[in-house]
């Protein structure tokens, strides 16, 4: 804990502002020249880099070393200030990420300092800026003080601020480790809110105590010591992370026993939805016929289709399942052996069917797996932890599925007779595509 120890040493309140940023003139104190010109020369080149259409009304510089308790960790804070107000209510939370990305993008593209001091570019709301009295903020744009700084004297209590973070950096450690088997969305709202529970810390302390609040200077300790960056860039590791599910997931790629032959990238059908064979976000599973399918998620089946056996595309049956407690809907086709029904409750890992035999090219049979926008497979494999490994062909014991098999002839025909009268089957005089004989026989569980 030595470098906690000097983190909070580091408060303490200097004599003077930094010199080398700041001059004193006949009635005040203003920022050298040359600082003031370099400064703007590198927020002007920032603005470039966002390459958007947007108001700036003002350059503020900000932090500690725009007040009396600069130390060797502080960095030189430039704010660009944009009225956010001529964004929509729609735009801004878009907005919002663009310029955070743009941020970390352009300062990892440029490594620069002044004077040994890290300098760091953000886009801030100038609509919802507040001016804190006795915080400094320096106007670049007009050589002038917005808010000029306060020398005060003030009693930090440092074993206090200690054990504060230490419970912000338990939390952050336990979200770190928390959304390792979360699925991206969730993950994200996680970190969303421990963010924003960190910044109305920080600003109930800077509004009710100012700069040598409790709560602000936790905030800088969590900054200075790495674990504010920790939990804002655990979310860019998130989507990286999806992002080499998704790559692993393309054609030729291995799933289990299964070999990806069609994968959402390279879906060209249109926006077709779920319950569609054409599904866009999707991945066609290669493995031999028989081989058994079981749940990526744990839902209610929502509908079953048994489709014809005469169309080279569209083969087997289809199952859609509605995803419960965070589960995505699902899809699957190219089935058969399914004896699930609409209604059945079905758990990960649950038998769903086998993968049929496809007619017209029978060494590329497959299962087809579809997914909403914005889901994935690998994902999901990964968030379940699913055994990839159970999915071999002859591991369902066919006996223990149904006793279709076994139906003797009375049986047969009470099941004729009520899908007659039913219509679930129709008459020699309105043939589907596959003949009576073919529906009779399905129907009571023969192939």
């Amino acid at each position: 804990m030595s470098d906690l120890k000097n983190i909070l040493q580091s408060f303490k309140v200097q004599g003077n502002l930094n010199p080398k940023i700041w001059k004193k003139s006949e009635k005040t104190i203003l920022m050298d020249s040359k600082v003031r010109t370099r400064l703007l020369e590198i927020a002007y080149d920032f603005i470039e880099f966002l390459n958007l259409d947007i108001l700036v009304s003002d350059i503020v510089m900000t932090g500690s070393l725009a007040n009396y308790n600069w130390s060797k960790y502080s960095d030189v804070d430039i704010h660009i200030l944009v009225d956010f107000s001529q964004f929509s209510e729609i735009e801004k939370p878009l907005y919002t990420e663009l310029f955070y990305l743009k941020k970390s993008l352009y300062n990892d593209k440029h490594d620069l300092k002044m004077f040994g001091y890290d300098v760091e570019n953000y886009v801030e709301d100038g609509s919802t800026q507040k001016k804190i009295k006795g915080i400094g903020i320096y106007s670049l744009l007009n050589n002038e003080w917005l808010s000029k700084p306060s020398r005060e004297l003030v009693d930090i209590n440092y074993e206090q601020i200690s054990s504060k973070v230490k419970q912000w950096m338990k939390i952050i450690d336990g979200i770190v480790d928390n959304t390792k088997d979360e699925d991206v969305e969730t993950s994200k709202n996680i970190i969303k809110k421990c963010n924003d529970k960190l910044a109305k810390y920080r600003e109930s302390g800077l509004h009710d105590g100012g700069e040598y609040s409790e709560e602000n200077l936790v905030f800088k300790v969590l900054r200075r010591n790495g674990y504010l960056q920790k939990i804002r860039s655990l979310s860019d590791k998130i989507i990286d992370k999806k992002l080499s599910l998704k790559e692993s997931l393309n054609n030729g790629s291995k799933l289990g026993n299964f070999t990806i032959i069609s994968d959402n990238t390279v879906k060209g059908h249109g926006s077709r939805k779920l319950r569609n064979w054409e599904s866009d976000n999707a991945w066609d599973l290669k493995a031999p016929i028989g081989t058994s399918i079981y749940s990526f998620t744990k839902g209610v089946v929502s509908h079953i289709k048994q489709s014809s056996p005469g169309n080279p595309k569209i083969f087997g049956t289809q199952v859609s399942i509605k995803g419960i407690d965070g589960n995505p809907n699902i899809f699957y086709t190219h089935l058969e052996g399914v004896k699930i029904t609409s209604g059945d409750k079905v758990n990960v890992g649950d038998y769903i069917g086998k993968i049929t035999r496809w007619a017209s090219a029978p060494s590329s049979s497959h299962v087809h797996v579809g997914l909403p926008y914005g889901k994935d497979l690998g994902e999901l494999v990964t968030r379940n932890k699913i055994d990839m490994k159970k999915f071999e062909t002859g591991t369902h014991d066919n006996n223990k599925e149904t006793d279709n098999t076994k139906v003797n002839g009375d049986n047969i025909k009470t099941k004729i007779d009520s899908a007659l009268d039913t219509g679930k089957i129709k008459t020699p005089d309105e043939p589907e595509d596959y003949g009576l004989m073919g529906q009779l026989l399905k129907m009571v569980g023969f192939k």
